[in-house]
């Protein structure tokens, strides 16, 4: 956190830091791969893990969202309502509720 001269906390968000980690992840994957076998600083098994399973689950997580695709009931949701049905609704309600 960095703290500013007239008291405010500046807060990071979490998911900005895992992006700049993974950021990071991609380069050192893309360096590694233009590196002769002989010249690899990481073992295979570890570019492996990075590529196949560390990268994609991060990326994954970082790009979710969370929007369902459907919506649950499979209905289409509920039709379109205009203001004026929205206000003729309540009317009826607010009068049914106070008669």
């Amino acid at each position: 956190m960095t703290s500013l001269s007239i008291g405010y906390t500046h807060r990071t968000n979490e998911y900005t830091v895992l992006e700049r980690i993974l950021k990071e992840l991609n380069e050192v994957v893309a360096r590694e791969n233009k590196r002769p076998f002989e010249y690899a600083d990481l073992t295979p098994s570890l570019l492996a893990l990075l590529e196949e399973e560390i990268i994609p689950s991060l990326e994954n997580e970082i790009n979710c969202d969370p929007t369902p695709q459907y919506l649950y009931d499979n209905s289409g949701g509920e039709p379109p309502v205009t203001a004026n049905e929205m206000y003729e609704i309540a009317r009826a309600h607010a009068k049914l509720l106070h008669s």
